[in-house]
């Protein structure tokens, strides 16, 4: 590795993709991902349309979204996506959601939205 790409791989934007419905855990994801490139969206059809669109380096995947479809619908179109090999992190709150998303996103990391709060509860004091 030369010491450009070296340095590269520190100061290059990650792109992330935040899929969240809830206005709190919008503000603190954002708030983490503040440094990076994202882009946040509130149901399945609008990340379903980016996942099509964009390629990502994250995905921060909730179950609970708004409209008809759930976090285990955009995992389905995930795996069939231009972003198979993207980095997933499921932040839902929903166990059983979680479990329905690992089933079919078995390599996907398990970090709930509440530890991210506890992380910044941390950091600001």
């Amino acid at each position: 590795m030369t010491q450009e790409n070296y340095q590269n791989q520190f100061t290059v934007p990650l792109k992330v993709l935040i899929i969240e419905d809830t206005e709190e855990r919008q503000q603190v994801l954002t708030s983490l991902y503040r440094s990076h490139a994202w882009m946040l969206v509130n149901t399945g059809h609008r990340a379903i349309t980016l996942l099509n669109a964009y390629d990502f380096d994250i995905i921060s995947l909730d179950y609970n979204l708004r409209g008809e479809l759930t976090g285990a619908d955009v995992a389905k179109k995930i795996k069939s996506s231009r972003n198979t090999a993207t980095k997933i992190i499921v932040h839902s709150l929903n166990p059983k959601g979680v479990k329905k998303i690992l089933n079919i996103l078995p390599d996907a990391v398990i970090y709930p939205v509440s530890k991210w709060f506890a992380q910044i509860s941390i950091l600001s004091t």
